[in-house]
């Protein structure tokens, strides 16, 4: 199949400004991803909305893992999250690794006014539990529980921005952090 070239008639002003079809066309394209890279948060925040909008796209970035000896381990992580029913549900899920540690964590949430209950789980070691907490103007805290597992966590979007901070209790790491971007 053929595309025709549509020619695009402009003014004789504009004509002289971009003189040369490589100068407009080189012109129209920086534009076009200007104006796109300013509607795309626009748009996404048009269609997110609810507690949890904040939340929706991937993420990518790194942190420290800390021991409770002190120890500190560099992991580079990525991040996704669903925003549905209006804004409501959350599903997220976030992969970490470093040359010591890997953990896969998977979740469920649903707000009811700030209130926020849901499931979680960890596939590379096969722990599941539920979790608890508050979310209001970007920020997502409470605890999880899981067998022996327990937690307080926080997650917070500021602009292209996410972090993710984790204190387990009784394990052999005193607390995760995280900053990511879109």
């Amino acid at each position: 199949m053929k595309f025709r070239k549509e020619r695009i008639m402009l003014s004789s002003s504009l004509q002289r400004l971009f003189s040369s079809r490589r100068v407009f066309s080189r012109s129209l394209a920086v534009a076009s991803l200007c104006l796109g890279t300013l509607a795309a948060p626009l748009a996404a925040s048009a269609q997110e909305s609810g507690p949890f909008g904040v939340f929706a796209g991937s993420y990518r970035g790194g942190g420290v893992v800390v021991g409770t000896d002190g120890h500190k381990e560099r992991i580079s992580c990525r991040a996704g999250g669903e925003v549905t029913g209006g804004g409501r549900s959350l599903s997220e899920s976030m992969v970490c690794a470093s040359d010591s540690y890997r953990f896969d964590i998977r979740t469920r949430a649903v707000a009811e006014g700030g209130a926020v209950r849901g499931d979680w789980q960890e596939t590379t070691r096969g722990v599941t539990g539920d979790f608890t907490g508050k979310v209001s103007s970007g920020q997502f805290s409470g605890s999880v529980e899981g067998g022996s597992f327990s937690a307080a966590f926080l997650l917070r979007v500021s602009g292209r921005r996410l972090t993710f901070l984790l204190r387990p209790q009784g394990a052999d790491v005193a607390s995760v952090e995280v900053a990511l971007s879109r």
